[in-house]
């Protein structure tokens, strides 16, 4: 199916005039019909026909408009993703910036004793740690 914009509106005024108990106008009808649904139908005078190829058209734009929606929302999710994929693809040093948090396992250094802590040389309160005797 192809749809153009005039052809958009053309049906929704065929649907408008349906819906008031109208006729369409039949070439025009039959025109945008065959373009758009890919058939190759005469036209008819014939008023339940008419109102057929109308609905016809309804139910085949609702369609269109339903997977463009979808289709969009895709993108837009994909987009997302992609965007999000981006942030956690970010080094972890620059993360750290941003954030100014630095994971504790990184900052822990062993000290010779086996015990861990920022520097062998001091303790918990920040006072200098006695050396320990064998």
């Amino acid at each position: 199916m192809v749809w153009t914009e005039e052809d958009i509106e053309k049906v929704r005024k065929f649907i408008n005039i349906k819906n008031k108990g109208h006729y369409v106008e039949t070439h025009e009808l039959t025109s945008v019909y065959n373009r758009v649904l890919e058939k190759h139908v005469n036209n008819t005078s014939c008023g339940s026909c008419l109102r057929q190829r109308v609905e016809e058209l309804e139910r085949a734009l609702r369609k269109y408009e339903a997977d463009k929606a979808k289709k969009e929302a895709e993108e837009i999710k994909a987009q997302e993703a992609s965007e999000q994929e981006e942030v956690d693809n970010t080094p972890q040093v620059a993360k750290e910036a941003d954030t100014g948090q630095i994971n504790e396992e990184e900052t822990k250094e062993e000290n010779n004793d086996g015990t861990e802590g920022k520097s062998p040389a001091t303790t918990k309160k920040g006072k200098k740690a006695k050396p320990k005797t064998a």
